[in-house]
């Protein structure tokens, strides 16, 4: 029997590509050349929740990502000093490198889950009506994770929002309580 292997990925928002590190990085004269290595870096990183280390026990210098990643040293070490200059990377006391995003961006499955995953699909597709066959639950899964990120979002923003408002209600509060007692002073003077 097979061992219950587990697969990772990365999940990439829309507007990844739209972010200013990313612009600042993709404007440099390799740019492209460091954004294909930062998306090495992150893939080796999955597994070790976003450490860049050799067999858990040894940090990565700047030849050994140049050898694993196959780019050459120049752009390894242009691009390290600019990702970690960019709050992209840290670099521990250790030597480890870690990559600040990859525990927001990582997904996961089993193989068990995956098989399940698939009976399922197959299972909804076999069945006879007809909006399960133009719907498989793995993409509903997908639909709704989408949509609760997206209400996050909005409510995040929303509590923002109130959260300005109520602190500019405090200000207007203290400058009214204030200007009371700047009048009740002139009017006792």
């Amino acid at each position: 029997m097979s061992a219950n292997k587990k697969y990772y990925w990365l999940k990439l928002k829309e507007d990844f590509f739209e972010r200013d590190e990313i612009k600042i990085i993709e404007s440099q004269k390799n740019g492209k050349d460091y954004i294909n290595f930062y998306f090495k870096l992150l893939l080796k990183s999955l597994k070790t929740e976003g450490t860049l280390r050799f067999k858990d026990t040894i940090p990565y210098n700047l030849e050994m990502l140049s050898t694993i990643t196959n780019c050459n040293i120049d752009t390894v070490n242009t691009a390290i000093n600019t990702f970690i200059s960019l709050g992209l990377m840290e670099k521990w006391e250790d030597g480890t490198y870690f990559m600040m995003e990859v525990q927001n961006m990582v997904g996961s499955e089993t193989t068990w889950a995956e098989k399940k995953r698939e009976y399922r699909n197959k299972k909804t597709l076999s069945s006879l009506c007809p909006d399960n066959q133009k719907t498989k639950k793995g993409q509903v899964r997908q639909e709704i994770e989408i949509e609760l990120e997206d209400e996050k979002e909005k409510y995040e923003k929303l509590n923002q929002k109130l959260l300005t408002q109520q602190l500019k209600k405090d200000i207007e509060i203290e400058k009214l309580e204030n200007l009371a007692v700047s009048k009740e002073n002139e009017i006792l003077i």
